[in-house]
């Protein structure tokens, strides 16, 4: 009988495959924090025990208020500027939506200052709404503590041209 050397090649590439595939629990310590691993089920961690630094140390929230009708309602960001320094933009969303911008910055006095574009359905790209449409007051001066967040939320009423800046620490 004559084995030729494809199959004895698939049946050891067979065996090492089964050797390293393990049955039963796992038990694994990382960072003081028990945790069981079994096949496809979730590791149970209990929160008290995880400390995860903060992922940012700064966030911006900006929306506008008072639009009641779909067709007012345009796709938008705001431009982010921390001290007079391009630092992004927030995720898009409606006018009237949460949009949102992250950042792990120094603790110190900083200056916020954001531009609102809008989506130009017409020209199918997002432009910088002219001065007259742009946010009132359009920035902020803030301290930001050490182990501390700054969140910083603008509520803007494009129909009055005026804006609210409110800061909260974490």
């Amino acid at each position: 009988m004559r084995i030729n050397t494809l199959s004895v090649l698939m049946l050891n590439l067979s065996l090492i495959i089964m050797m390293s595939c393990s049955t039963g629990d796992q038990t694994r310590k990382d960072d003081n924090i028990n945790s069981t691993i079994a096949d496809n089920s979730p590791i149970d961690v209990e929160p008290e025990e995880v400390r995860r630094p903060r992922e940012y140390n700064f966030r911006f929230i900006g929306y506008d208020i008072n639009i009641d009708d779909p067709a007012w309602d345009r796709r938008s960001y705001y431009r982010i500027y921390l001290d007079k320094i391009d630092a992004g933009r927030t995720t898009i969303g409606l006018e009237s939506q949460q949009k949102t911008f992250e950042s792990k910055i120094s603790s110190n006095r900083h200056l916020l200052v954001v531009e609102k574009w809008a989506l130009d359905e017409k020209k199918g790209q997002y432009i910088k709404l002219n001065n007259i449409e742009q946010p009132k007051p359009h920035y902020i001066y803030f301290n930001l503590p050490k182990d501390k967040a700054a969140v910083i939320t603008l509520k803007n009423d494009p129909f009055t041209n005026k804006s609210d800046f409110e800061v909260v620490y974490e």
